[in-house]
């Protein structure tokens, strides 16, 4: 089984300047790929810190992606923190500082910095992985894939891994009902025992007539998954 654990960086999500999407952006591509992810970690822009997770993680799952701190500016420490967890050197990548230029032929009003070419300084060695129409990389380290926080680019850099990340794929069925959870609780319980392979979570919508419950039925053995969806919706009068 693979698995997979999720490295948040940022002062901004921990005080709740900014909202965390990627976490659900990439538990969604995961199940996809078959990947269990088992933690997510929020963590301040903070090298030791960072360090530390990295180290841990990387050595407990199978893959690892940390999300923030890829930027030009002070706060931006992710690169260095990945170089010091194992013991890369930040070096310039010549293609990285190419593609920057290249992209910064767009905005003419902008000039080469010596803090842009800090996005091209980059762990040594690693891997990278191309985005169509993205200039920045992602770069992978061992099992460790780096990705920056905006959801945007995110969202594109982390499909275009997609193909990296192989797993056992899972089946899910939802079942939808007008009962509530106290009513439901005791045959999913009953059902639960029965399938002991087979993950089943309910839950509640409030002020919304469409349903109460929405139940999740999910797992690796398609035929228990659907039995097991079968025997729920009956028990619930429920829909799909």
């Amino acid at each position: 089984m693979s698995t997979a654990a999720a490295l948040i960086i940022g002062d901004e999500i921990l005080s709740g300047k900014i909202r965390d999407q990627n976490t659900h952006t990439l538990a969604q591509l995961l199940f996809e790929q078959g990947v269990d992810l088992m933690r997510v970690v929020v963590i301040p822009d903070d090298i030791p810190t960072i360090v530390d997770e990295l180290r841990k993680l990387s050595s407990q799952y199978t893959y690892v992606f940390t999300s923030g701190g890829i930027g030009p500016t002070h706060d931006d420490k992710t690169y260095e923190a990945v170089s010091k967890a194992f013991e890369r050197p930040l070096k310039l990548h010549e293609q990285a500082l190419s593609r920057l230029v290249e992209n910064m032929q767009n905005y003419p009003d902008r000039t080469l910095t010596e803090a842009r070419k800090r996005m091209a300084l980059l762990p040594t060695p690693c891997e990278i992985i191309w985005t169509p129409g993205l200039w920045v990389p992602l770069v992978v380290v061992g099992n460790v894939f780096v990705l920056p926080g905006i959801p945007a680019y995110f969202t594109s850099m982390l499909e275009a891994a997609r193909s990296h990340l192989v797993g056992t794929p899972k089946h899910r069925i939802q079942i939808y009902t007008h009962m509530s959870e106290g009513d439901i609780a005791e045959g999913l319980d009953a059902t639960q025992t029965k399938y002991a392979d087979v993950a089943i979570g309910s839950y509640p919508r409030v002020n919304d007539g469409s349903y109460m419950v929405m139940v999740s039925i999910e797992g690796r053995d398609r035929v228990q998954v659907q039995q097991a969806a079968e025997e729920i919706e009956r028990a619930t009068k429920g829909y799909r």
